[in-house]
């Protein structure tokens, strides 16, 4: 279990992780990281098991660790039929049918892949009581160490408490080599995070929610790095992949310690998931999650920046300027990474804008701008700035 001291009202933050690797070849430490497990039930996708899911297979049946692998198709989303279907073939089938004997169950759960199949798993892992970890193909977003689950639900996008990775395992070889637009995605979702702080602390001026100002600062130092890192992601360097691999275990990390998706997701997460309930909803092909909250990342940042200029409340106006820089050096990143922009059409912009405020329970810029009254202007400016990128 991972500790952390605080000056906050918790006082100690803690997250069940036993292990966190990030490292080249560290695919080649699952036996020895996994060693206290017998019965491992591997779950990939037909894209993930090809990449690096057939290695660790063979290396789980070597060390004799192996329950079964279940492996789904390729790019598959996490819908209940996919949980659905996991979960089914979590059991270890039998020669002979027992009536007598409940249905056998692996003592572990691997994942191989990136956010969905992680999702998958994690809510396998929560409804069976069984430990998970994962083992991560990109550097797609900060989801390897986050308490929820964002499930396609009924075409809805629900957001499902679930259980923590107990070992995240990141080979930078295999993450650097993923697609391109699986890095760019990463940093899509990475960038968000300077809104969700500021969401955060929005929120507990206004509503007196709890907020960790120790963990809105590893967040944000993170988020940082990342950005700086980001200018040379064509390039595939071990250093930068390493580093932002690094900032997004950072960013999950914040929602293990506090318990809550609140230091990773606020106005971004909001819309951008509601853009792709509209998708799911009209039948359209899925976004990457990461492209839809860099578009709804844009969003947020010329919202703020009009209310930076526009209020009368000084302590507004204070909280917002800090946030300024950042902004800033987003808007730079984006003439170089040219992120590309989900929802251009208008019609699903501002329909995604206004949803988006209730997506979920939580106050964010949103709910401020719409309790002002000036929701929908803001909406408006924003989709002309940000089709202006």
């Amino acid at each position: 279990m991972l500790t952390m001291e605080c000056t906050c009202e918790q006082k100690v933050h803690t997250a069940p992780v036993e292990c966190i690797e990030v490292s080249a070849g560290a695919i080649n430490k699952v036996p020895e990281i996994l060693k206290g497990y017998n019965q491992i039930f591997m779950v990939a996708d037909e894209n993930t098991y090809k990449v690096v899911g057939k290695q660790v297979e063979q290396l789980l049946k070597d060390a004799g660790m192996l329950s079964h692998s279940f492996i789904l198709d390729a790019g598959a989303h996490p819908t209940e039929t996919n949980v659905g279907r996991v979960l089914i073939e979590a059991g270890i089938d039998r020669e002979v049918y027992d009536i007598n004997e409940m249905s056998l169950l692996p003592d572990y759960i691997l994942a191989v892949g990136g956010g969905s199949v992680n999702d998958i798993c994690r809510m396998v892992s929560y409804r069976l009581g069984l430990p998970y970890g994962i083992c991560g193909t990109a550097p797609s977003m900060d989801g390897y160490a986050s308490v929820v689950a964002p499930l396609l639900v009924a075409k809805r996008k629900t957001v499902y408490q679930c259980s923590i990775a107990r070992h995240i395992i990141l080979d930078i070889d295999v993450c650097k080599d993923a697609p391109y637009e699986l890095l760019t995605a990463g940093v899509g979702d990475m960038i968000g995070k300077y809104i969700a702080i500021l969401d955060w602390e929005l929120s507990a001026m206004h509503t007196d929610e709890y907020y960790c100002d120790k963990i809105a600062k590893s967040v944000l130092k993170a988020t940082k790095e990342c950005v700086e890192e980001a200018y040379t992601l064509a390039e595939r360097k071990p250093a930068s992949i390493e580093k932002i691999l690094k900032g997004l275990l950072e960013s999950g990390m914040g929602m293990a310690y506090s318990g809550s998706s609140r230091p990773a997701s606020g106005t971004e997460h909001m819309i951008g998931q509601t853009w792709e309930i509209m998708d799911l909803e009209a039948g359209r092909e899925l976004r990457l999650h990461g492209h839809d909250v860099g578009t709804a990342t844009f969003v947020a940042i010329f919202m703020y920046k009009k209310l930076y200029a526009e209020t009368k409340d000084e302590a507004i106006k204070a909280l917002v300027e800090k946030y300024l820089p950042a902004f800033d050096s987003i808007l730079e990143l984006q003439k170089v990474l040219k992120l590309p922009m989900t929802a251009t059409d208008k019609a699903k912009f501002v329909e995604g804008c206004q949803r988006g405020r209730t997506f979920r329970v939580r106050y964010t810029l949103l709910e401020y701008l719409y309790q002002q009254g000036e929701l929908d202007a803001y909406i408006e400016a924003a989709y002309n700035e940000v089709m202006s990128l």
